[in-house]
């Protein structure tokens, strides 16, 4: 099991919205450039697309309040 190519996934989902679609509809096409086992697909397919959306939102919302800060600041 790799760890990090799921962390590295799952990085990727919270970050690109298009591969965060990609992966909540059409997982297997996600994971063609990855070497992952049936176990780590399986659990990937389980994530919990809602959340993701929502961290994803958030973080967003913070990276941007961060850059008008310095920029602005």
């Amino acid at each position: 099991m790799s760890q990090e190519m799921v962390n590295n996934i799952i990085g990727k989902a919270a970050t690109d919205g298009d591969f965060r679609k990609l992966l909540n509809e059409n997982p297997e096409e996600a994971f063609k450039d990855y070497e992952l086992s049936d176990e780590e697909k399986d659990s990937l397919k389980k994530m919990d697309f809602e959340s993701l959306d929502k961290f994803a939102g958030d973080l967003d919302d913070r990276i941007s309040k961060k850059i008008r800060h310095v920029t602005v600041g």
